[in-house]
């Protein structure tokens, strides 16, 4: 990969007689925010005033053909397009200026002024087209964006620069190359006012031309650009990644445009999917690979990987319906809303659910390639291997504190005993395999030692010790249950407090953390009592709806003081209990 990279201004990089930049169809469309252009406007008018160089990042090119001009745009579309739209936004200032004298009302409208308002126009319409080819404009946005850029910089008239723009309110139902359009107007006539407004924006137009530097860099092919992304270490590599692979798969349409419309369809129907999902297209598609074609790569070789099969594809619609599907599919059982505890509620043949919510709410991925084989071809195991994976996962990872690695040896041993249609109990029998380390008094004993510094975690266990305790379906209004630290993770009033011991040679913050000096209390309640001792706090657990908690104001009532031995014994209550709460048995 032979990469020279170029420090360019925008007057290098628009222009030329058949320069041409062509956004792909596979790139996303303009997604640009209005706060995003906002922040760009800021930059720029910053670096004008200190008449200092500003640096606006990458451009990643490639060319059509060895010797043409007409470039590929693999990076850098939107900074692109963004500044087309100030270009036209500039340029039909400069044309509606003598006509319209509530453009820049304060300006004299003499020879200088007219003249400076033309040129103004000439230097920003020389950054969209070439001024002696005046079909020839440098940049094509993909197929979605295309026909409204076009509609916006092609207007030359000279009631193009709209004064409503500056004053009314962006509509947000207005397409986002129009909203870019409309705050950059009104940033102009808010930034620049009085009689020298013509001058400074000219000004800052030869600024924005002529002193904010871009890098280019040519690639030959999309594998070299991927690889540049990768060196970069770029921000934007998953979605670069995404976007290659679009690109793979539309090529195969061979430019039939039936062929193309039915891929480029079924790809966004995939990204669709995915985005409702926890994972990243691209985490999505490593998930796919391991689970569906049987490879286990990282996500470094998944552009070459899916693009040697890609390559080789004689059924390019199957394949690409295929990840359609399995990405509908997906988005449901990962969904980012199916969440712990209103999962629980799912029954019938939905019940493994219930069991995805609460893998979702752990952030567990490690099991998804095994979810995603088992929902695709033994659908009817789908609800115990989600409820061995979760009791798995939970008791190797977040008790046990062993690697993620481990766990993925198990699981990938148990998708080898469903691709070999082994029967049920050997294809569950993995999940046994590690008793000295997560059998059920491994886990108890875990359990007892478990410190829950993880918020999120510890309510989740306290809750669901409480719907196993209580037989209960649901946790009124979670949202606004809090996890409750007895002892406090401030707890300088608990150290002086001569009430409170604790056994000799023990620290007071080896118990903050314990699963049972902890409990959940409504979130006023929490919030009022914060880091007060505990003959301040107990009265206020007395109407808790949890009885757990309920518990420990009639421990106070009984003339107890919170201690280190009521913290092991309430801790001790629910190591017990979670054999039974995650249940690992077939």
């Amino acid at each position: 990969m032979n990469i020279i990279p170029e420090s360019k201004s925008l007057e290098k990089i628009l222009t030329g007689l058949e320069t041409k930049y062509t956004v792909p169809d596979y790139q996303r469309d303009y997604s640009w925010s209005v706060n995003e252009v906002e922040t760009l406007w800021t930059d720029i008018v910053i670096s004008h005033k200190q008449q200092s160089e500003y640096f606006m990042g990458t451009i990643v090119l490639k060319k059509h053909e060895k010797d043409s001009d007409i470039f590929d745009i693999v990076d850098g579309q939107q900074r692109l397009a963004t500044f087309s739209m100030l270009f036209q936004v500039f340029a039909s200032l400069g044309d509606s200026f003598s006509s319209n004298h509530k453009v820049l009302e304060q300006v004299e409208r003499n020879p200088t002024s007219l003249e400076l308002a033309k040129k103004l126009s000439k230097v920003a319409r020389a950054r969209l087209r070439e001024p002696s080819e005046p079909d020839n404009y440098y940049l094509r946005l993909n197929k979605k964006d295309n026909e409204l850029f076009e509609y916006i910089v092609r207007d030359e008239s000279v009631t193009s620069f709209s004064i409503e723009d500056a004053l009314n309110k962006i509509n947000k139902s207005d397409k986002r190359l129009l909203k870019t359009k409309k705050t950059f107007t009104q940033k102009i006539i808010e930034e620049y006012t009085g009689k020298d407004a013509l001058q400074e924006i000219y000004s800052t137009l030869v600024h924005i031309v002529k002193r904010l530097k871009f890098i280019t860099i040519e690639v030959e092919t999309d594998y070299d650009a991927f690889l540049l992304f990768e060196s970069l270490n770029s921000k934007g590599m998953d979605l670069s990644v995404a976007d290659l692979l679009k690109n793979k798969i539309l090529m195969k349409a061979n430019g039939d445009e039936h062929t193309s419309e039915v891929l480029l369809n079924n790809w966004e129907a995939m990204i669709s999917s995915v985005e409702s999902s926890r994972l990243s297209p691209v985490d999505f598609l490593r998930v796919y690979w391991e689970a569906i074609q049987g490879a286990n790569i990282t996500k470094k070789e998944l552009y070459k990987n899916i693009g040697v099969f890609i390559d080789k594809s004689n059924d390019i619609l199957s394949f690409s319906k295929q990840l359609k599907d399995i990405a509908s599919d997906f988005s449901i059982y990962a969904s980012g809303d199916l969440l712990f505890p209103t999962s629980i509620h799912q029954t019938g043949k939905d019940k493994y659910l219930a069991f995805c919510g609460e893998i979702n709410s752990l952030k567990y991925t490690t099991c998804l390639p095994l979810l995603m084989y088992t929902h695709q071809y033994k659908p009817e195991m789908l609800g115990s291997l989600a409820k061995m994976s979760l009791s798995f996962l939970f008791r190797w990872i977040t008790i046990g504190d062993y690697s993620v690695g481990g766990a993925k040896k198990i699981l990938d041993e148990v998708i080898k005993r469903l691709q070999a249609n082994q029967d049920n109990t050997s294809i569950l029998e993995p999940f046994l395999s590690q008793g000295d380390k997560i059998g059920d008094d491994a886990f108890i004993n875990s359990m007892r030692q478990f410190k829950a510094h993880d918020n999120q975690i510890a309510k989740y266990i306290l809750s669901k010790y409480y719907l196993f305790m209580n037989k209960e379906q649901s946790i009124p209004n979670y949202g606004e249950v809090h996890l409750e630290h007895v002892i406090p993770q401030v707890c300088s009033l608990w150290e002086k407090d001569e009430k409170f011991s604790l056994p000799k040679g023990a620290y007071i913050k080896d118990y903050i953390y314990n699963i049972g000096n902890l409990t959940l209390l409504h979130k006023q309640i929490n919030q009022s009592i914060k880091n007060k001792t505990f003959d301040k706090k107990a009265k206020e657990y007395s109407d808790s709806i949890f009885p757990e908690t309920k518990n420990i104001f009639s421990l106070f009532e009984d003339g107890l003081y919170w201690n280190a031995e009521i913290i092991d014994r309430r801790g001790q209550e629910i190591a017990m209990r979670a054999p039974d709460i995650w249940p690992l048995s077939i």
